[in-house]
């Protein structure tokens, strides 16, 4: 996961909603230095961290590492095979495919 964009979708953000840094540090538990530090790039931002913004904003880790100008050509693709029964069975199994996606990511990101 790059971190300039991160923390470019994270100012964006805080941009957009009219957020102060230091609104969005108290939301995170983290001191106004920190969260500058993290902002500027002096500081990575923790996997916790990380989740905490991702609770606070909305977002899931991939939108916050989403690069708008680059086009991903590594997306990963997922194939059923068969049908589902229900609505609420589609529902759940594409929740579940967003969870594991999460997941591996932040697992990738911690081993960064």
């Amino acid at each position: 996961m790059n971190n300039t964009v991160v923390i470019e979708n994270i100012k964006k953000w805080l941009k957009q909603t009219k957020s102060s840094q230091v609104w969005l540090a108290e939301q995170i538990q983290v001191s106004p230095t920190m969260l500058s530090q993290m902002l500027k790039g002096e500081r990575k931002i923790q996997t916790k961290h990380l989740i905490s913004i991702c609770k606070v904003t909305g977002m899931t880790p991939n939108q916050l590492a989403k690069d708008e100008n680059k086009q991903d050509s590594n997306e990963s693709a997922y194939v059923l095979m068969g049908e589902l029964s229900s609505r609420e069975s589609t529902r759940e199994f594409k929740k579940l495919l967003l969870d594991i996606k999460s997941y591996v990511d932040l697992e990738a990101m911690t081993h960064e």
